[in-house]
């Protein structure tokens, strides 16, 4: 039986609160008008960013609640779009329509649905955390998943809400560990060459300024990413610090701008690093 480290969950619980309280305070200054901004999620303004985020700690509510009594099965009328494109689209236009039903109590929405979800998590404990949770895209994850997944998705778009008004927008200090401790994960998931995957296995390696070393390596069939991956010479390295490497891995980084400023730096194969990007396009 796998065993969780209930400390680590309790940071991490915190550090939901910290994002969700630093987030709503940032949404609740903002204009109509600046809500209104395009995001750096192609599909959203900062307004319907907002409304999935909300949303989706909703969703996460409903569903660690039924699985504290043993019902992971999907809602009542749920069917699974065809593919991670497809449900991607639908969860898209849902959460467009979402934030414009809310109206003005968009925002008090959101500060309301985080209040319940961090209450709710400070309720689990012990063998509660191995709580079978439906999750959409995975069939079930465990409920301790369902915690450091919550970082990511506010962490990252958090981002994406911050970086449509402020070009110098950071991933906040407290997510940084987190994202880097679930990157191989997001990679594997990620991983999506279309046409135009690489005809022989290609080796990175980050040289991380304030985080240790993450190797990926890039098959024809998938992406593995972790430390001590690669045992001699590597196709390409590239030295940045932590933020920079989860945005890129994160498809979130401005890359000719990063290299041109020295954000980000690179030895091998030039060409490489552009197909990195490419190859890591999500869904």
């Amino acid at each position: 039986m796998v065993s969780y480290d209930e400390t680590a969950i309790r940071s991490e619980v915190v550090v939901i609160g910290t994002l969700a309280r630093g987030l709503y305070q940032f949404l609740d200054g903002l204009s109509d008008a600046q809500l209104a901004t395009q995001s750096a999620c192609d599909a959203w303004t900062i307004r319907d960013v907002a409304g999935h985020l909300t949303n989706r700690a909703e969703r996460q509510i409903t569903s660690m609640t039924r699985a504290r009594t043993g019902d992971s099965a999907p809602p009542s009328g749920f069917t699974a779009p065809s593919d991670n494109m497809a449900m991607s689209a639908a969860n898209a236009d849902a959460d467009i329509e979402y934030s414009r039903s809310l109206g003005d109590s968009l925002i008090p929405t959101f500060a309301e649905n985080y209040r319940q979800l961090h209450q709710l998590l400070d309720s689990f404990s012990c063998d509660e955390w191995r709580c079978d949770c439906w999750h959409p895209r995975r069939g079930t994850m465990k409920a301790r998943e369902y915690v450091s997944q919550r970082i990511q998705e506010l962490a990252v778009h958090d981002w994406d809400i911050r970086s449509g008004l402020d070009p110098d927008a950071a991933l906040h200090p407290d997510a940084i560990p987190v994202l880097l401790g679930m990157s191989a994960s997001w990679l594997r998931a990620a991983y999506n060459p279309r046409n135009q995957p690489p005809s022989d296995d290609v080796s990175f390696r980050f040289n991380l300024s304030d985080a240790d070393p993450i190797d990926v390596l890039v098959t024809p069939e998938r992406a593995r990413a972790g430390a001590g991956l690669h045992q001699g010479d590597v196709d390409l390295t590239v030295d940045c610090d932590a933020n920079t490497y989860l945005l890129l891995a994160y498809g979130r980084l401005d890359l000719a701008g990063a290299l041109a400023s020295g954000r980000i730096r690179a030895s091998g194969a030039a060409d490489l690093l552009d197909k990195f990007a490419a190859w890591m396009v999500g869904f």
